[in-house]
């Protein structure tokens, strides 16, 4: 029963959550769905007095639409009010690479999740 909560709980984050952005003057184009999964809160020493947790990521896409290499190129979202991140080191032009930011613990089952910022290098 909770393995099957959980993967609803994937599929409804992943299917309303779906976002798409353009970042930087048309250069990375991000594309990023939200993973929330039900984590365990269970101490065998302390009494059960909190609700639930879950941990929330972004999936996503990065490709390059420039002509330019891009090297460190900083993907930063918003989760729940938390700010996560993804680091990618080097996307060539044309290339596509699938990134997961760190993950959020959040008491919400469908936490608000933004894309906040894209920040890189242009190489010659």
């Amino acid at each position: 029963m909770k393995a099957f909560l959980i993967i609803i709980l994937l599929a409804a984050a992943g299917y309303c959550g779906y976002q798409y952005y353009m970042g930087n003057g048309d250069a990375v184009k991000i594309t990023g769905s939200l993973q929330v999964s039900h984590q365990s809160n269970f101490n065998i020493n302390a009494p059960q007095v909190s609700g639930p947790l879950y941990v929330a990521t972004v999936h996503g896409t990065a490709v390059n639409t420039s002509g330019k290499l891009l090297k460190n190129i900083y993907i930063r979202y918003k989760i729940a009010g938390e700010i996560t991140s993804a680091t990618i080191f080097d996307l060539a032009p044309g290339q596509q690479i699938e990134f997961t930011t760190k993950s959020v613990k959040t008491r919400g089952k469908n936490p608000s999740f933004s894309l906040e910022a894209v920040q890189f290098e242009e190489s010659d």
